[in-house]
């Protein structure tokens, strides 16, 4: 609590100073410090404990990634994010077009261990670092 604290006053602070002289944007986050969304850290997960654990799932009929995602990976503390990126790349057959929110009922998933995540986010780092093509990078414009 008093991290918080001290980090919006800090954030106060900023605003006040740098007001005049800058309109850039800022982002403000919050760190809950290792918490699951319910807070509850579940130190048990098999994907966790066992950094080489990898499981197939037969996708339901009316079932969306998120749920998968909370089902094998849920308070894991691992980042979400590239989780879903990660099982979307390792299971393109089931994706239309890599879309998340379209996956064909039926399909059988790779649900992707730790190490084959880290592999697969060092192969597309080393992959992404020698291309050129402005469509690879991500830009951000501000008023």
């Amino acid at each position: 609590m008093k991290l918080r604290l001290f980090i919006i006053i800090l954030i106060i602070l900023t605003v006040s100073i740098n007001k005049a002289s800058s309109n850039e944007p800022f982002v403000v986050l919050d760190y809950n410090q290792g918490s699951g969304r319910d807070g509850k850290l579940n130190k048990e997960n098999i994907f966790v404990k066992n950094q080489g654990y990898s499981v197939k799932h037969k996708i339901k009929n009316g079932e969306s990634l998120s749920d998968i995602l909370k089902k094998y990976y849920g308070n894991s503390g691992l980042n979400m994010r590239i989780i879903e990126v990660s099982l979307i790349e390792i299971n393109k057959h089931a994706f239309v077009r890599k879309n998340p929110n379209y996956m064909f009922a039926g399909k059988t998933l790779t649900i992707p261990s730790i190490n084959q995540i880290m592999n697969l986010v060092k192969n597309k780092k080393n992959y992404s670092s020698t291309q050129s093509s402005r469509r690879e990078h991500i830009y951000f414009f501000s008023p």
